[in-house]
């Protein structure tokens, strides 16, 4: 299990849209950064792999312009 705190960087993106199907990974959505120019999410997934596929999934939600990695943990 690998587990990662993730900033998604874009403006007005919904809490919503970030609601998105992740194979191996699981999110959960801690948290907006204001003033509406993000969100932190908490990702856990199987392996390595999984969290990079799950990172490329959000970075192509519509409005999303980054996903930096905070933190990683395993």
């Amino acid at each position: 299990m690998i587990e990662s705190l993730v900033l998604i960087e874009g403006n007005n993106v919904k809490k919503e849209t970030l609601s998105i199907s992740l194979a191996n990974a699981k999110h959960l959505v801690i948290g907006a950064v204001p003033p509406v120019s993000g969100w932190i999410l908490h990702v856990a997934a199987t392996t390595s792999d999984d969290l990079g596929k799950a990172l490329l999934k959000f970075a192509q939600v519509p409005g999303v312009t980054g996903v930096l990695t905070l933190t990683l943990r395993t």
